[in-house]
């Protein structure tokens, strides 16, 4: 029968990364969001410049991937409503 490369090499779905993630300032990570990457440990981070008012966001070069830090805690209205 017939295999995929990725089946070969033992490289299953984990190859979907997700397209962005957020975090907030109360969630608990191993390593400094602003150096490394929260989903491949990478220190290849960049912050973007979007002019973001309610938080901060950054890009990884090595996964594509990119997240955003909320300045405010997760069970915070961050509009104030």
């Amino acid at each position: 029968m017939e295999k995929q490369i990725r089946e070969f090499l033992g490289i299953q779905e984990k190859l979907k990364k997700p397209q962005s993630m957020v975090f907030y300032l109360d969630d608990v990570l191993e390593k400094d969001p602003q150096k490394y990457c929260p989903n491949c440990d990478s220190s290849k981070v960049e912050i973007l410049h979007t002019h973001n008012p309610d938080g901060l966001d950054y890009r990884c070069k090595k996964c594509s991937v990119n997240y955003e830090i909320v300045l405010c805690n997760r069970n915070e209205n961050q509009w104030g409503a």
